[in-house]
């Protein structure tokens, strides 16, 4: 009877040992699994640019007047606004691309020259800015001068545009994606893998538009009088997060 006791309690000892050895083995065989499951990447950004040149511009223009009676002051600067206005229409501007941008008035002391005392007159200015929008680059050139000519004395501003840059943000979107691909090819021969195919892609920013302006300056249109004008070429600039797989 002893003897059947002590087989028996070594039976179940061997079983136990056996059933934590199994449960011990379970949680690795996962992780091996799992392990086999990841997959290699190789994560690189790819830029793009394309560039165009210009198809509009927008003109700020402006008069500034003073005069001792304020509404001598205010009818003088209308005057020479309405006057810019239907002179660059005549150009081909439409009215609706015409926005006045500024209107502002104030006055300002006035000293006596020879007792350096403040004299009771006050003296008036007025300033007066429109912007105008120009569908056709080249007439940039003879919308300044016709502006001067009509009584500007100041010039606020010029910068250039694309109305739809649409067309540019594609074309820098493909030269970002073919960068990506040249980048990760770079990596994956450098460290004797190969690439499999794409895992992710983000574009991180991309679509808008910056100036590139020429060195050369030139005239814009004919005449002698026109200031010189270089409207340089626009560039939208893309970027892109691209992941492969990697293959070893």
């Amino acid at each position: 009877m002893k003897t059947t006791m002590k087989s028996f309690s070594i039976v179940l000892l061997i079983a136990l040992a056996l059933a934590t050895v199994g449960c011990s083995a379970s949680p690795g065989n996962a992780v091996s699994e799992a392990s086999s499951n990841t997959v290699d990447t190789i994560t690189v950004t790819g830029f793009g640019k394309a560039r165009s040149n210009p198809d509009r511009a927008s003109v700020s223009v402006g008069v500034n007047v003073a005069d001792e009676d304020i509404t001598r002051a205010v009818e003088e600067s209308n005057q020479i606004i309405a006057r810019i206005t239907n002179a660059v229409m005549e150009l081909g501007v439409l009215e609706s691309d015409i926005q006045t941008t500024n209107f502002t008035i104030w006055a300002e002391d006035q000293w006596d020259p020879e007792t350096g005392q403040r004299m009771e007159e006050k003296l008036y200015r007025v300033d007066s800015q429109i912007q105008i929008i120009v569908n056709d680059t080249e007439k940039v050139g003879i919308i300044l001068e016709t502006s001067i000519a009509k009584g500007a004395n100041n010039i606020y501003g010029l910068s250039f545009g694309i109305q739809d840059s649409s067309d540019l943000a594609t074309e820098a979107r493909v030269l970002a994606l073919e960068d990506a691909q040249q980048r990760a090819e770079q990596i994956a021969q450098e460290l004797g893998v190969t690439l499999g195919e794409v895992q992710r892609a983000v574009e991180i920013s991309g679509g808008w538009v910056q100036p590139f302006y020429e060195s050369a300056m030139y005239g814009v249109g004919g005449g002698g009088g026109e200031p010189p004008i270089s409207e340089g070429s626009m560039t939208v600039t893309v970027s892109i997060d691209v992941t492969f797989k990697i293959n070893r």
